[in-house]
């Protein structure tokens, strides 16, 4: 149960940060779709593949963190 918890944690952890992180990194996205020609940034901002790539990283980067806290303990 603990471990759910948990996993419902990084969950909604990883969706309000994917978010902000997303928005922060409008650089980076500004520069993919001049530099390389991948669409990400359009009329209405950041593509949505930026939101799941961004939200994505986070979860598996908490998942990892809490994967690692429960083999030490």
């Amino acid at each position: 149960m603990r471990v759910l918890l948990m996993l419902l944690a990084i969950g909604l952890g990883s969706l309000c940060g994917g978010v902000l992180l997303t928005l922060l990194l409008l650089p980076l996205w500004g520069w993919l779709d001049n530099r390389i020609g991948i669409e990400a940034l359009g009329h209405s901002g950041p593509a949505p593949w930026c939101y799941g790539l961004s939200i994505g990283v986070l979860a598996l980067l908490g998942i990892i963190l809490l994967a690692r806290a429960l083999r030490r303990a």
